[in-house]
């Protein structure tokens, strides 16, 4: 599974000849961290954190955040380590794949945060999930940061979202994540200063945000004004914007090769403590090299762009229609190459040896102290989130990793959408003589049925135990597995037959509702009734790219991904045509 990142950092003054030798001990620490699991609940934890979740290391209780054995922990300290180190979890979920639970309750949460309610200036960065709006965002935020902060919201993962059958999809997706923000009381308590759509797994908007940050929350004589904080909920992406941000423009340039990047995964929770990097003064000169990086980063996009389009329409490959960007930094390249290579270096020393003894960064230094830091913080628990009930197996299967496709039934009522064996949509009103639509964005690996209402106990007895609905998975599982609770939601039609709203289901997905019907009324199911809500629809068009209905069935075929075609620009051509060839 390509879900977590394994990634080596040269450090400064390092060579290349090194790197195999730190990746030979990386792998003999793995396999010790395995085998070793000694616990002295009565040794107080030592003054250094781990760089992959920012927990304090100890060996007092396996289970807790910055786990260490005890033999590891006391070479840790006789040797005086100044490397990056991680913990036996960090560890296990960085080279294995294998995470290990670890218990951080609510109180932990607030009193790790309860920092930001001094700090009134400190720039609140919100990562949210678009794929889970509103479930994403957390709102009792503001009781425990404080109120009144600038804040900039980042709707990540636009990376999963196809594009709309009509142009303008993107402004469609701002206008969603900026009435959740409205609606959750975010407007009235804090100050917004940006709504900015991303994407850290693919690079999309994260040039336009440090833009963004640099226009808002810069001072012309002093620079930022204040720290940075990525704060969100679980899983919604705010280690992967850390890392992003750690490559780019934002981050000292001395600094990139020493801050370990944030332990990512698919799994909630990775990050666990505060992880930082210092913060680049944007003076007059700098601001103007990036700028012009940008003007010839932007020319080569639009080409990249273009060519994207051309490939997709041959081979109709989903993965040309992501949104994608590129993160780069304008310093580093210049800093190294102003970097002066004494000669009594080059005649003297050994290029495998010289890593060894040669000095290197560190965040101790006054360069990095005495200026300003971002911060990664811990995932917000939210209630709403159904990401605790699954297990590891479970969540590779819920959580999409590939562009979302749109999957269409026609349900009429007293007919039930199962999707998987985690939620259900049932349709209990609707207008006899309207057809109604139900249009599912979902991760492929869930499958999709459609039955009567009546029948829907009795498959899921027949399927959940084989398999077949892929989650829940097995029949040990079943005897944990929670029941499936319900919500009404009443929705009013339109008279286009378009579309009417979105019913979320918290980290599972969302079903797009398309009606002519005055009155429809919809009855949702998902694990312990958690998650559910309805908003304006994220993707409106949808279920107008549907292909032919499918025999035998109530679902239709899924269309290969297509961008819009641009009406005015076509018409505009269109006149233009005629005009030219009558000049001819």
């Amino acid at each position: 599974m390509d879900a977590v990142e394994v990634i080596q950092f040269q450090q400064p003054y390092q060579n290349t000849g090194q790197v195999s030798n730190a990746l030979d001990d990386d792998e003999t620490f793995c396999e010790e961290t395995e085998e070793i699991v000694t616990v002295n609940p009565t040794r107080p934890a030592i003054d250094k954190h781990c760089s992959g979740c920012g927990a304090q290391l100890h060996c007092k209780n396996s289970s807790l955040p910055g786990f260490l054995p005890e033999e590891l922990l006391d070479k840790t300290v006789r040797k005086k380590m100044t490397e990056a180190i991680l913990c036996r979890r960090c560890h296990l979920l960085k080279y294995y794949n294998f995470l290990i639970n670890v218990n951080v309750c609510r109180v932990d949460y607030e009193s790790i945060m309860s920092c930001l309610r001094l700090n009134s200036e400190a720039l609140v960065l919100l990562i949210v999930d678009i794929t889970d709006i509103p479930g994403s965002i957390y709102q009792h935020l503001p009781s425990i940061i404080g109120c009144q902060k600038p804040m900039i919201v980042i709707a990540n993962k636009v990376d999963l979202l196809p594009p709309d059958a009509k142009c303008g999809y993107l402004k469609r997706f701002k206008l969603v994540v900026e009435e959740a923000i409205a609606k959750a009381g975010f407007r009235d308590h804090f100050n917004i200063l940006h709504t900015a759509l991303v994407s850290a797994k693919t690079g999309y908007g994260i040039e336009d945000l440090i833009t963004e940050i640099y226009l808002k929350y810069t001072n012309v004589k002093l620079g930022m004004r204040n720290d940075i904080y990525l704060i969100g909920c679980t899983n919604a992406g705010k280690s992967s914007v850390f890392n992003a941000l750690l490559q780019s423009d934002l981050c000292k340039v001395h600094a990139i090769d020493v801050v370990e990047r944030a332990t990512t995964s698919v799994w909630p929770g990775t990050t666990l403590s505060l992880l930082k990097f210092p913060v680049m003064k944007p003076t007059n000169y700098r601001l103007e090299l990036r700028r012009r990086r940008l003007l010839q980063h932007r020319a080569w996009l639009q080409k990249e762009m273009y060519s994207r389009k051309l490939l997709l329409q041959k081979t109709k490959n989903p993965n040309y229609a992501v949104l994608f960007g590129a993160v780069q930094n304008t310093f580093k390249e210049k800093d190294d190459d102003l970097q002066p290579i004494p000669t009594s270096k080059i005649l003297t020393e050994d290029p495998l040896k010289s890593s060894k003894n040669s000095p290197r960064w560190s965040l101790q230094d006054p360069l990095f102290t005495e200026g300003i830091w971002c911060y990664d913080t811990p995932g917000t628990v939210n209630d709403e989130q159904v990401l605790n009930l699954f297990t590891l197996d479970e969540l590779t299967h819920v959580l999409p990793r590939r562009l979302l496709r749109p999957r269409t039934a026609l349900v009429p009522v007293g007919y039930s959408l199962l999707i998987g064996g985690v939620a259900r949509v049932d349709v209990e009103k609707c207008v006899k003589y309207n057809r109604l639509l139900l249009t599912t964005f979902a991760s492929d690996d869930l499958p999709l049925n459609c039955m009567p209402t009546t029948e829907v106990d009795e498959f899921l007895k027949a399927n959940v135990p084989t398999g077949a609905l892929v989650v829940p998975c097995g029949n040990n599982r079943l005897a944990q597995w929670p029941d499936l609770e319900s919500c009404v939601f009443e929705l009013n039609g339109k008279e286009s037959g378009g579309a009417v709203a979105d019913i979320v289901l918290s980290s599972i997905g969302w079903v797009l509702v398309s009606s002519s019907s005055a009155l429809i009324r919809i009855r949702s199911y998902t694990p312990c009734g958690k998650g559910m809500a309805t908003r304006s629809a994220l993707l409106p068009f949808a279920a107008d790219v549907r292909g032919k209905r499918i025999p035998g069935t109530r679902f239709y075929k899924v269309k290969p991904v297509e961008f819009p075609v641009n009406i005015r620009r076509l018409n505009a051509l269109r006149k233009k045509e005629p005009s030219e060839q009558q000049c001819t």
